[in-house]
Formats: C-alpha cells, sequence, structure tokens
C-alpha cells in the first residue's frame, strides 16, 4: 500500500459544519499541496480533528482540553440541536476516502448528541469501512486492522499534527519525545514481541528450575538475584544517561541566552567559553589518543628493550664472525651442488656408485644453505631491529611529554573556565538577562552532571564486577543441574532461549543505529531546506537522542533557537520520521506557519513545493500564514484551494 491519498473528506453536522460538506483533496497531476485557510475559530482545527476522529475517535487538536475537563461543546452541529426537546438527539458523521488515485477505502464513524437538562451529552460510533473489491464495495469486519497497515495509530501524530505545538517539541525532557518517536516509526514491534515471547519463555523455564534440589537450586537462586541487580543498575545508568542529556540540554538553553546579551563583556566571556570547551574537547580527545598510542607503541618496545642485551650480544657475535671471515660460510652450498651434479667428490670418489656419499653431500648441501641465509639474515634483521627498539623508546618519550604538555594547557583552561563562571556569576545588570543567575544555575547544572557521571563510572564498574559474577555463577549452575540427566533437555531449551534472546536484542540495536542514522540525514536536510537564514547548519542526533545544531562556528545553537526556528527544527524532525516510517501516508499540518514571523516565511514558502513532493501534504492555514507571498511561492504546487466561512457559528467550505 503506496503513496495513499485522502481523496476527500465528508462531515455531516460535525462540530462547525452544518449539514452535508464534502472536501475534495486530490492530487492534480504533480500538485501535490493542499491549502485550507480559515480565521482562528472559523473549524480549520476541526479539520485535523475530523480526519483523527474517524480514525481514532480521538480530537488530536481538544485532547488536551478534553483531559483538562474543558470540553463542553456537542460533537453535532448546535444549529441542529437547538429545535431539539430534552432527550430528544441528532446524529452526523465523519467519512473519508483513502486510495492512490481512485476510492479503495472508505472510512466512516458516526456520533449521536442527546439534549440533556444540563446540556448535551455525545456518543462515540465504532469505525466502520468499505473496500472496494474489483468492481463492487464491501463491508470490512476489522477495519482497525486495516487502518493499522495504513496508518497505525502510535505513527499517526507524526502525520496528522498541529504545527501549532511543534515549538515546544524541543523544550526541557525533548531527548524522551525524541526517544519515544523514533521507536515508534521502527517497526520492531514483531522483534519486541518475540523479545517478550522469550523472556516468558526463560521465566517458565526458570519456574521448573526452582525445583531443583540442594546445591543447583542454591546457586540458581544467587544467579536470579544477581541478575536482577545487574538489570537494576543498566536501569540506573539509562536513568543517569537521560538526566544527563537533559541536564546538558538546560545548559545550552542558558548558553543562549547568555549570548543574547545585550552586555558586549558578557557576550565576549560566552564567545570564549564556547572556544574553551571546544579547546577542552579537543584536549581530551588528544590526550586519549596518544595515550593508546603509547601503549601500543609500549606493546611493541617491550619485548626488544627486554631483550636487548641479548640482542647486542648476538650482534657482536656476528660482527666478529664476519670479521674472521667465517661468515659467509667457507663451504657455500654451491660448490656442494656442483660436486653433486658432477658426480665426483674433492677426494676423488665416485658419487653416483657410492649412494651413502651422495646422501651425505646432499644433506651438507641442505644444512649450508640454512645456516648461511639465517645467519646472513640475522646479522642484517638484528640491527633494524635494536634500531625499532630505540625508536619506539624515544616515540614513547616524546609521547608523554606531549601528554603532559596538554595536560598542563588543559588545567589552564579548566582554571580559565572556572574564572569566567565566577566572574558572570558577579555581574549585575538589571535592564538584561539576569547574567548572575544564569550562570549559577549553570555551575549547579554542571556540577550535577559531573556527579551523575562519576555514579555512571562506579556504577560500570559494579556491573563489570556483577557480570564476572553472573558468568561464573551461571557456569557452576549449568555445570551442577547437568549431572542429573532429566535436567539436560530443559538445560539445552534454556540455552537456545538465551542465544535467540541475544540475538534479536542485537538485531533491535542495529536497526534503531540505522534509524537514527537516517534521521539525523533527512532532518539536517529538511531543516537546511526550510530554515530562513543564509548560513549552513548541521544537524546531529545524538546515541541518547538529543539534536544538535551547529551553526558555521561549530557552536550549539539548540538552546538558542527562537520559536519559529524550534518549529522548523520539530517540523523536519517529523518530516524525517515519515520519511522513514514506512508508511507512506498523507500528512495534514494545522498551522505550519504560526510561530514564523513575515520575513522568514518567503523562505519556507519557496522551498515548501520540493518539500516531500512524493507525498500528499494538507495545509490548515490563517489568513496571516497564507500572505499573498506564501499563495504566490505555493500556486504551482497546490492542488486545491479552501476558504472557510464562518459566520452565525457555521462554517461553509468554499472553493477559493
Amino acid at each position: 500500500m503506496t503513496n495513499l491519498q485522502i481523496l476527500s473528506i465528508t462531515l455531516k453536522d460535525y462540530r462547525q459544519y452544518k449539514g452535508e460538506q464534502t472536501i475534495d483533496l486530490r492530487k492534480r497531476g504533480e500538485r501535490h499541496i493542499n491549502v485550507i485557510e480559515g480565521q482562528n475559530g472559523a473549524g480549520k482545527s476541526n479539520i485535523l480533528n475530523s480526519i483523527t476522529f474517524c480514525f481514532y475517535g480521538t480530537e488530536e487538536h481538544l485532547k488536551e482540553e478534553k483531559e483538562g475537563g474543558l470540553e463542553t461543546f456537542p460533537l453535532v452541529n448546535r444549529d441542529r440541536l437547538e429545535d431539539l426537546n430534552d432527550g430528544g438527539k441528532a446524529t452526523g458523521y465523519v467519512e473519508i476516502e483513502l486510495g492512490e488515485t481512485e476510492p479503495e477505502y472508505v472510512f466512516k464513524r458516526e456520533f449521536t448528541t442527546v439534549k440533556t437538562d444540563g446540556g448535551f451529552n455525545s456518543v462515540v460510533g465504532d469505525l466502520n469501512l468499505q473496500r472496494r473489491v474489483n468492481r463492487d464495495w464491501k463491508p470490512v469486519d476489522n477495519p482497525n486492522t486495516y487502518l493499522n497497515e495504513i496508518l497505525p495509530t502510535r505513527v499517526h501524530e507524526y502525520f496528522l499534527f498541529d504545527g501549532e505545538r511543534l515549538h515546544k517539541f524541543f523544550e526541557e525532557g525533548y531527548p524522551e519525545r525524541v526517544r519515544t518517536a523514533i521507536l515508534d516509526v521502527s517497526h520492531i514491534e514483531l522483534l519486541n514481541r518475540a523479545l517478550e515471547h522469550l523472556d516468558k519463555m526463560d521465566t517458565e523455564i526458570g519456574r521448573k528450575a526452582s525445583n531443583f534440589k540442594g546445591e543447583a537450586k542454591r546457586l540458581k537462586e544467587e544467579l536470579d538475584e544477581t541478575k536482577r541487580k545487574h538489570e537494576r543498575k543498566e536501569k540506573r545508568i539509562d536513568e543517569l544517561e537521560r538526566d544527563i542529556a537533559e541536564a546538558q540540554s538546560n545548559i545550552d538553553r542558558i548558553d543562549g541566552k547568555l549570548r543574547d546579551s545585550s552586555d558586549a563583556a558578557v557576550r565576549e566571556k560566552q564567545e570564549r567559553r564556547k572556544y574553551l570547551n571546544q579547546r577542552l574537547d579537543q584536549l581530551n580527545d588528544e590526550i586519549s589518543e596518544l595515550k593508546d598510542e603509547t601503549t601500543e607503541e609500549m606493546v611493541d618496545a617491550g619485548p626488544i628493550v627486554y631483550n636487548l642485551k641479548a640482542l647486542d650480544f648476538t650482534h657482536q657475535q656476528f660482527a666478529e664472525l664476519a670479521q674472521a671471515g667465517q661468515l659467509p660460510p667457507k663451504i657455500q652450498d654451491w660448490f656442494v651442488q656442483e660436486l653433486l651434479e658432477s658426480g665426483e667428490c674433492i677426494c676423488g670418489a665416485d658419487l653416483d656408485s657410492d649412494e651413502e656419499k651422495r646422501r651425505h653431500l646432499a644433506e651438507l648441501e641442505q644444512e649450508m644453505s640454512l645456516v648461511m641465509q639465517e645467519n646472513l639474515e640475522g646479522k642484517a634483521e638484528i640491527p633494524r631491529v635494536i634500531d625499532d627498539g630505540k625508536d619506539l623508546v624515544e616515540d614513547i618519550i616524546s609521547n608523554r611529554k606531549k601528554i603532559s604538555e596538554k595536560q598542563d594547557e588543559l588545567g589552564e583552561v579548566d582554571r580559565e573556565l572556572r574564572d569566567i563562571s565566577n566572574e558572570l556569576k558577579s555581574y549585575d545588570l538589571p535592564e538584561d538577562v539576569d547574567v548572575s543567575s544564569l550562570e549559577s544555575q549553570r555551575s549547579e547544572i554542571e556540577g550535577r552532571i559531573s556527579e551523575m557521571r562519576q555514579e555512571i563510572g562506579r556504577v560500570e564498574h559494579e556491573i563489570e564486577t556483577l557480570d564476572e559474577r553472573v558468568n561464573e555463577l551461571d557456569n557452576k549452575w549449568r555445570e551442577e543441574a547437568a549431572k542429573e540427566t532429566k535436567h539436560r533437555t530443559m538445560m539445552r531449551k534454556l540455552d537456545f532461549v538465551e542465544e535467540a534472546h541475544e540475538e534479536l536484542t542485537e538485531i533491535k540495536s542495529t536497526i534503531l543505529a540505522q534509524i537514527r542514522e537516517n534521521t539525523e540525514e533527512n532532518m539536517n536536510r529538511y531543516f537546511n531546506d526550510l530554515i530562513w537564514k543564509n548560513e549552513d547548519y548541521t544537524v546531529e542526533l545524538g546515541d541518547d537522542y538529543t539534536v544538535s545544531v551547529y551553526g558555521r562556528h561549530g557552536d550549539n545553537k539548540i538552546g538558542s533557537l527562537s520559536a519559529g526556528e524550534k518549529q522548523v527544527l520539530a517540523l523536519s524532525f517529523m518530516s524525517a520520521l515519515t520519511k522513514i516510517s514506512g508508511f507512506n501516508a498523507p500528512i495534514v499540518i494545522d498551522t505550519p506557519l504560526g510561530r514564523i514571523s513575515s520575513k522568514p516565511k518567503k523562505r519556507i514558502a519557496q522551498n515548501l513545493p520540493s518539500y516531500l513532493v512524493d507525498t500528499q501534504i494538507t495545509f490548515l492555514m490563517t489568513d496571516e500564514e497564507y500572505t499573498d507571498e506564501v499563495r504566490a511561492h505555493l500556486q504551482n504546487s497546490v492542488a486545491n484551494e479552501y476558504l472557510l466561512d464562518y459566520s452565525n457559528e457555521i462554517t461553509e467550505v468554499k472553493e477559493r
């Protein structure tokens, strides 16, 4: 199922839409963009709500209001309800046609509103589906199964979303939202179910293993408890890493505010700190690289240094033998070869008739060849080995000197960073950003990050110790359990379950890593396509699901993005998810340019026609978004254009 589009939406007495109104949204050739324009309150957002209501029985734009108890308006159009007596009811529906070029699926959900003394009660009906089979339309008994193949509930918010809220996506706590979104579109439900099944099997086998007696039972109980400790430690690592990512995003936000200070000295110190932090990372990388290189050189140099006296002695012996004329040997292998070929020894013996003498000379030839080769190779090789050892020792000394120099510089950088922090804490600029307070917050957060990293180090060491203990106990337990024949089949099952779990976990990890890489690539492209500034950015998605936006000077701007820039970043992320999700469903965006000021809208409008060109996109815009300039840039890509005419609490959809 590919390239599906919403061919039409029919609203029957839904919210502001009185009567039956059909909105045709099908693409026209290469024109893949629909625009529905309406003022605030005219029912623009209820177009998005009608789609999620029909498919999933929930109104996306009103979800938060309903959860807060603010939902008071009935589903059925109020004008229809005015003439009803208490207890009277009226019905309506939302119907959506889906297909590639012609309708293939018609989803429909009805609703009923009852008038009561206290107001209105609305009842939502079940989802219905008619599917075209050849030329006939047939009802489907399991509509949600088909909908799940087209656009599952867990991913619909990445295709049908409220652009007005996008700027909040990358605010506090965003790494967890990014992680959840990537997991939602990763298509790993089957793997997760398989892993859950294997966990159940492991538990079941473990339950049977609890029936063991004696030493096997004791070992199994200790093994299970050690595994539980291991699991708790790993969960703690995950918690700390998420907390560090969140804390780092808060530091980025504070840095952005400090860079925006009107005080030149504050901005200068912030820029200096940015450089020093980059230099700090660079020095740490260089020191780590030098230490690794030095370790490798010490491994290579060790055997040479420890055997240097023996090598010098052997080299001296070779020199003395050569000086005495004993190297090369007096008897050359070629001379012996000539005797064998002539058939006569230097003593006059006939070698052809004396097999024993001929064999003796042949053995002498092989021996002289080997002695000559080994001595000549050794004579040439040993000086090179000694020289290599001396060079390695010199490199080790040089590297240790470089490490010491870089560690000194590291200390100087660290001291300067502390000085900058202390100076900023003392700033008092009442009409500017609260530099002192921000810097104090920053120092506190850095302190927490340092403490959390130290804790991660301790917990990782504890995990290593637990790993060793788990392996030790597991081997002992298996050995003890296998002593009884009746347990051997169960142990083979356990081996299979554990190996399968390990393989599936590795596959899952590989898939998620690839998805992160693809998301980063698409996100980087979309952000640079849509952002209005004449500057190239590099968007990176980290293993911890943090997002970095680097400018041309290498500074991370994620903490200083404006609301409009955050909206573009979130829009780019959503688009990247739709691209890699595998679901070629249509996209509907309510208020796509709501946080974008007038000047940047031009750049975005210029790039929107080439944005997800293979996907049907419907924009729900206000008149402030859909300006004449924006309309001019989009006109060659717009398939359908509508205006919502709102009057007396009733909206009529009109072609523009």
